[in-house]
């Protein structure tokens, strides 16, 4: 064990040249084989079954289909070569898959404590979940409920070979990442790196995750002592900056709590969203500051300053703010609110984020009755790359919810039937390869898909 301990990196089976998400990266998401290597269904998954307007259920392991298991994330390179990202509340731990038409594939990360090597890399003891993936620069992210560990694929993302993971560094001012969940990594460049954790810090290095790389602080408003050092002074003179805390919690986790450009150019986050706290509440300062208000976080300097934009929502419920954000690129961005046993379900987009607290928010219309319903969650927000075609995943007094936009994002309808008879339960995140070929995941380990979304 200590042996495995004093590794520098650990390779899940072979690792490339240059570590996960290194200078010698490929392009944004990975480049992925259309062979599908092992995704097509010779592993442990069982066959697709049902199906109901082209939909069909690609049917979980048998150890993966208990109620606290979550199928959170799905990415694929091509319609035979996907992988899947499984949380579980077993001791078997969480996952990353192959998925292919036919099946779920190979099991290419193990989050077992025992089985699995990321245990001794993050020092750490207990099962690991994963939680969705972030394309970035330079290949694809695993989100992992520990951020002391990087899992990260190059290549063809449904082979073992291409994934590894690698200890993410240490902080300048002391601390630790384990026992945080990833929300994102993002490079300009090699010597240009953000790293985001559920934590509430945005952190900065020159280098690639690694034992020997140094994160800095950038921003964490809420934090004790706040960062910048001076954030108080510039927030009295200054009240249009962001005194938020950049995550939020919730179970399940939530699939877009944060997002970053891939070349670093906008950030963003809720503002007043689920469990989030300002530095003018923990200090009673809302008289002299004035009322707080629903909104996003934005930064345009690569995190080192955020600032607030309002969005002209009626504070009704005690979380009144988004619940998560997302954007197609540094301009068209979407955040959405909508957690049941609250009557505030509601989607706002910009066409223009980049202007950061200058930019624009109109509010789309979602289906009748949204607005008013304490049964209705909105979980994530995905689209087609063509930015016309989208898809809401969530959940409608746990029954599961879908929503459809054919006019990038201004208006949504309500297709939940066209998955009612497969899904037991929470639909939780997507994934678009183009307008007709989508896949959602949800609660139980479920993974549903189609190539006639359009249909």
């Amino acid at each position: 064990m200590k042996a495995l301990i004093l590794l520098a990196i650990v390779t899940l089976t072979a690792c490339g040249p240059g570590g996960p998400l290194g200078p010698t990266g490929g392009g944004s998401g990975g480049s992925g084989g259309t062979g599908g290597g092992t995704a097509g269904g010779s592993g442990t998954g069982g066959g697709a079954g049902g199906s109901r307007a082209g939909w069909r259920k690609i049917e979980p392991p048998a150890d993966f289909g208990s109620s606290s298991t979550y199928a959170y994330g799905v990415h694929c390179t091509s319609a035979e070569a996907c992988v899947v990202a499984v949380g579980t509340g077993t001791s078997r731990g969480g996952a990353i898959h192959a998925l292919g038409p036919s099946g779920w594939g190979e099991r290419l990360v193990d989050g077992d404590y025992e089985d699995g090597p990321l245990g001794a890399l993050a020092m750490q003891v207990g099962d690991f979940g994963f939680l969705g993936f972030v394309p970035t620069r330079t290949g694809l992210l695993a989100r992992v409920t520990s951020s002391a560990i990087i899992v990260s694929a190059r290549g063809d993302i449904t082979q073992k070979s291409s994934w590894s993971a690698v200890r993410t560094g240490t902080v300048a001012s002391g601390g630790t990442f384990a026992l945080n969940a990833t929300l994102t990594l993002q490079s300009a460049s090699d010597t240009d790196w953000v790293f985001v954790n559920n934590n509430g810090f945005v952190y900065s290095a020159t280098a690639a995750p690694s034992p020997s790389t140094v994160w800095t602080q950038l921003w964490a408003p809420t934090a004790t002592p706040p960062v910048p050092a001076d954030f108080v002074a510039r927030y009295t003179a200054d009240k249009t900056l962001c005194d938020w805390d950049i995550s939020t919690t919730a179970q399940p986790f939530p699939s877009q709590s944060f997002w970053a450009a891939p070349d670093l150019s906008l950030l963003i986050h809720p503002a007043h969203g689920l469990n989030q706290n300002s530095w003018r509440e923990r200090n009673n300062k809302e008289n002299e500051f004035g009322a707080v208000k629903p909104g996003v976080c934005l930064s345009t300097d690569k995190g080192r300053t955020f600032f607030f934009k309002e969005l002209p929502e009626t504070l009704n419920v005690s979380s009144p703010g988004p619940f998560g954000v997302t954007c197609l690129d540094a301009d068209r961005c979407f955040a959405f609110n909508g957690t049941s046993s609250q009557a505030n379900s509601y989607l706002y987009f910009s066409t223009n984020a980049s202007q950061g607290k200058a930019s624009t928010w109109t509010k789309a219309t979602l289906p009748a009755g949204f607005a008013t319903s304490t049964d209705i969650t909105l979980s994530a927000v995905f689209f087609a790359p063509n930015k016309v075609h989208g898809w809401v995943v969530g959940n409608n007094n746990r029954k599961p919810l879908l929503l459809r936009t054919t006019d990038s994002g201004r208006t949504w309808t309500d297709v939940s039937g066209q998955v009612a008879s497969l899904a037991q339960s929470d639909l939780v995140n997507g994934f678009a390869l183009d307008e007709n070929r989508i896949w959602v995941v949800g609660r139980y380990g479920f993974v549903g898909t189609t190539d006639t979304a359009q249909n």
